[in-house]
């Protein structure tokens, strides 16, 4: 089972390409992940998104957009995102940083690559209602389909994510490259990251929603409402999907035995996190280990 792993601000931790070559292509399965959810985080990088098959939702702050095969969407920078399915989707994408485009002292840069990364606007979704976007969507098809090959030329990669910039960022107006501003939405934000933090570091002890809210220095109804606000359910939520989450990785790569899992995920008795983990799982760990090493 896999999961997104984030640092303590709910970044990405893990790095996307090379510092020489700045760009990482994937291609996920919804199904790897728990309840196929690919859960909050967010990267410095842009992303681009390919639905191949399945319904996927793409959750961007508070807004959800459902996506269906041969859609698409671009993620900007810093933008806090989750995918979510119904039943599956399988995803392909390219993750990569302003300077694979453009290095930040070029005009290139301070000219199409800026405005765009520092705009207000979290995401574009890409459908083929529009004419630029089923362009763009079928040179991202290219793109894909060129880094799927075993070898590809960095120049050629370099010059085709650059075409697609291009068509995109002509097509965008000055109300949606207005600069990011600084207002209530962006402090809960910052808040809700600070709690996620706490989260993140302590899930493995006993935590309650005092605690969670004492890392943000803020009262309780006061955290319940930015997690709410932001991410659409409670703290106390939260911390149990990411106990499961680590959980379910740990079952699937692992041999370790229940209880010592149970111990990492938080649960100092087995007892209580078997109840807890069919209760929202569907089956028990050991049912949950079984039938995922068959796969």
């Amino acid at each position: 089972m896999q999961s997104v792993s984030t640092n303590l601000n709910l970044q990405e931790t893990r790095r996307h390409g090379s510092p020489d070559f700045p760009l990482e292509f994937n291609t996920d399965d919804t199904r790897d992940y728990y309840k196929n959810d690919i859960n909050w985080h967010w990267h410095e990088e842009f992303e681009l998104v390919y639905i191949i098959e399945g319904c996927v939702a793409c959750h961007i702050n508070q807004s959800v957009y459902e996506l269906q095969p041969g859609e698409g969407i671009f993620i900007n920078s810093s933008v806090l995102h989750r995918f979510t399915s119904e039943k599956y989707g399988i995803i392909t994408n390219v993750i990569f940083l302003s300077a694979f485009l453009a290095a930040k002292e070029s005009l290139i840069y301070r000219k199409y690559v800026m405005p765009l990364e520092k705009a207000e606007m979290p995401c574009i979704v890409l459908r083929k209602e529009e004419v630029w976007k089923k362009q763009m969507l079928s040179l991202l098809q290219e793109l894909f389909s060129n880094l799927k090959t075993a070898e590809w030329n960095e120049l050629s990669i370099r010059n085709q994510l650059s075409e697609i910039w291009l068509l995109m960022f002509l097509q965008l107006n000055s109300e949606q490259l207005a600069p990011k501003m600084v207002n209530g939405s962006a402090h809960s934000r910052k808040m809700l990251q600070a709690m996620i933090q706490y989260i993140q570091m302590h899930f493995e002890r006993p935590i309650t929603l005092a605690d969670i809210a004492g890392a943000a220095n803020i009262s309780k109804n006061t955290a319940l409402r930015y997690f709410q606000e932001n991410i659409g359910i409670s703290p106390v939520e939260y911390l149990m999907q990411y106990r499961l989450n680590n959980a379910c990785k740990m079952l699937r790569e692992t041999s370790e035995k229940i209880t010592y899992i149970a111990r990492c995920a938080g649960y100092d008795n087995v007892s209580y996190f078997n109840r807890i983990f069919k209760k929202y799982v569907g089956k028990t760990p050991s049912q949950y280990r079984a039938e995922r090493s068959r796969e």
